[in-house]
């Protein structure tokens, strides 16, 4: 079970699509037979809970979708896609192996294979730097290519590593040595920042804040440690935030847009929008359509939702590309909002059965009362309503798998909430 869960870590780390399925399907035989020979059941009784049952509940509504939808094809693609919401509960807590122990040696092997695959995407971004002179691979989408990743999903990975290193620290606890945890927070904090993502790096930022004034409310043998390396990575950031660079740009691209502009009925195909002008305008978008269709209880399935919108974009005349350029445009971009896109494929009964899946992790943190799984739920759920996480098999595991792998009743300590 062990080796088990490090290959499915190695499998989302690596990007390797295949070995996921496989890895999956092999903690899922494994914990059946290994709870049945302990207690004589297939299926731990913490299975039950709701969290697996709204997931299993909102992967059903896939299945009533085959109902009226006018693409069944796509529609059978979208119910394997999503299979893991009902897959990943089932691996991970029908059999009782993780404790504390085990979970956090666990976590020691993710941060060791994080960093062997941070440290192969510099060199093949240094490589090709010298050969074509092309900083932007050191950046965003380009650093993390090699892998064939996103770049907002590994932030989220190299994010967890991060939270988990520090609360370590905060417990006066190390990876292995001294050195090398130290060695770890820099390196990944410098990957974290150059991945780009304006998201998973406010909240380091805030996260980095509140671990310094919790070191002074409490004496660690590590105090001293965490104080003057916290301290370095907050005023490296903040260098980074002042001076002119492709990162600082991506947040200064935030707060130049004009809001107001997304209510317009119109627009050119030469009109740009921010990240945040588009999220805005799916707003309006997705009412419209459920408006338009009726659609409003049901929603118009997931197959039918991306022409709708592709429908919607060509109607607003928003640019489209150019075939000669092999360049679509807006053409295939979703809702980037689990919520709106909830909405839009599934109707009210969607976003409702969503908001239930992110109030049960909401209560599993609160009812463990443990800061890592806390912490990584809020990361989570603030990542689902920037981006659409069912609609692609690596946000959909990181979303599933992480707050069930945190969750366990070893979890629960006496530490307090927060």
């Amino acid at each position: 079970m062990f080796l088990l869960y490090l290959i499915f870590f190695s499998s989302i780390i690596f990007s390797m699509r295949a070995l996921s399925s496989i890895s999956i399907a092999a903690l899922l035989l494994s914990s059946l037979i290994l709870n049945k020979l302990k207690t004589g059941g297939f299926f731990n009784k913490t299975i039950i809970n709701l969290f697996a049952i709204s997931c299993l509940v909102f992967y059903l509504l896939q299945f009533a979708g085959l109902l009226y939808t006018h693409n069944t094809d796509h529609q059978w693609h979208a119910i394997r896609l999503k299979s893991s919401l009902f897959f990943i509960p089932l691996a991970v807590s029908c059999y009782d192996f993780l404790d504390q122990k085990i979970r956090s040696d666990l976590l020691i092997g993710y941060c060791l294979l994080l960093f062997a695959a941070a440290l192969y995407c510099l060199t093949a971004a240094l490589v090709h730097y010298t050969s074509h002179q092309n900083d932007e691979v050191f950046f965003y989408h380009g650093l993390v290519k090699p892998l064939q990743q996103h770049a907002i999903q590994f932030s989220i990975l190299v994010f967890i590593a991060l939270l988990f290193l520090f609360e370590n620290l905060r417990k006066d606890r190390v990876v292995l040595s001294k050195y090398l945890h130290i060695l770890l927070l820099i390196f990944f904090t410098g990957f974290l920042i150059l991945l780009s993502s304006k998201l998973i790096i406010a909240l380091y930022f805030v996260y980095l804040l509140y671990f310094l004034f919790s070191l002074f409310r409490r004496k660690t043998n590590n105090l001293w440690i965490g104080i003057i390396s916290t301290s370095a990575i907050l005023s490296i950031t903040a260098v980074v935030f002042i001076t002119k660079n492709p990162i600082s740009q991506r947040f200064n691209e935030v707060i130049k847009g004009d809001i107001n502009f997304t209510r317009q009925k119109k627009f050119t195909p030469g009109d740009y929008f921010t990240g945040l002008q588009f999220r805005l305008l799916q707003w309006r978008f997705v009412s419209e359509i459920l408006t338009e269709e009726n659609a409003w209880v049901y929603g118009v399935t997931t197959a039918d939702a991306q022409q709708k919108l592709d429908e919607k974009y060509i109607s607003e005349n928003m640019y489209i590309g150019e075939l000669y350029r092999n360049d679509r445009g807006f053409l295939g971009y979703n809702t980037h909002n689990q919520l709106l896109g909830s909405l839009l494929q599934s109707g009210i009964i969607g976003g409702i059965v969503f908001l239930v899946i992110c109030f049960s992790m909401i209560k599993m943190a609160w009812v463990k009362k443990n800061r890592l799984l806390s912490l990584v739920v809020i990361v989570l759920l603030l990542y689902s309503f920037s981006e659409s996480v069912f609609e692609s098999q690596y946000s959909l595991l990181i979303f599933i798998f992480f707050p069930l792998f945190l969750y366990s009743k070893e979890a629960q300590t006496n530490e307090k909430h927060s």
